[in-house]
């Protein structure tokens, strides 16, 4: 059930980047903008069903761990599409908007060490003040971030002949199915953790971490390919905010405490 769902991911996405691709040209939002807020989201949809799934059967190993790991996974798959693509100089011709959610991203990951630094869980209404705080500095950059004056690309020719609204239906199915196919990864990560005695932490760090950022790895392959890549880079960068935003989702729905103090120390 694993490898199925990972599989599905991986499948969901190949299409999703091509319909943001389309979006992005078709329609008033750039590839800066789709990546960032549209395509980032939706490839990041495993990791928020994955992770509220771990913290609603109690295992914060698994949230905590699938949400910080993905956010590795996906810099080091930048990193390698970046040597493979070297020659094209793709990254040259990334917008510097771009600064402004790598920016947000570093403050989120500062506070999250932080959460998982401190000894005591200091909490309102049941919710830890770092997960709030991380949701209203996500929902304030990112209202900053879609305020960004970035031009549009051209409409080229991507291969495919679909209108903006077909482009957009189509989005929303696959989108769907990379949902579904994330609660599954979680539910069989959890019981592989339990069947093997595989430390769970090491299965949401690298396990799920990695089986929930294969639809970002495809969909930024697939748009360093279309040639756009602002909705590369913007994919990877989005994602990792909302990585970090969905650790803090699966805090509200985890009631036996925070899901920052109750991981373990290697998280």
């Amino acid at each position: 059930m694993f490898i199925l769902a990972a599989a599905l991911s991986v499948y969901a996405a190949t299409h999703l980047s091509n319909h943001a691709d389309t979006i992005s040209r078709k329609s008033n939002m750039n590839g800066f903008l789709t990546g960032t807020l549209l395509l980032a989201i939706a490839t990041s949809l495993p990791e928020l069903t994955a992770t509220i799934s771990a913290a609603l059967i109690d295992n914060p190993d698994i949230a905590v761990g699938n949400g910080l790991g993905s956010m590795l996974f996906n810099l080091f798959v930048l990193f390698l599409f970046d040597l493979h693509f070297r020659r094209r100089k793709l990254f040259l011709q990334v917008s510097k908007q771009h600064l402004y959610s790598g920016t947000i991203s570093l403050i989120l990951t500062i506070v999250a060490i932080i959460a998982l630094g401190i000894n005591h869980s200091y909490t309102i209404l049941n919710i830890s003040i770092p997960s709030l705080l991380i949701i209203a500095i996500y929902g304030v950059g990112m209202y900053l971030t879609s305020k960004q004056d970035v031009p549009n690309e051209s409409d080229t020719k991507t291969g495919k002949d679909e209108s903006l609204s077909q482009a957009k239906l189509r989005f929303l199915l696959f989108a769907s199915i990379i949902l579904v196919a994330g609660s599954v990864l979680s539910l069989s990560g959890d019981a592989l953790a339990s069947a093997t005695g595989i430390s769970a932490t090491f299965i949401g760090s690298i396990l799920i971490a990695a089986a929930t950022s294969l639809p970002d790895a495809v969909s930024v392959y697939v748009a360093l390919k279309l040639g756009n890549p602002n909705l590369a880079v913007g994919t990877i960068l989005g994602s990792n905010l909302f990585n970090i935003i969905v650790v803090a989702i699966s805090d509200i729905v985890y009631f036996n405490g925070s899901v920052w103090q109750d991981t373990a120390p290697i998280v």
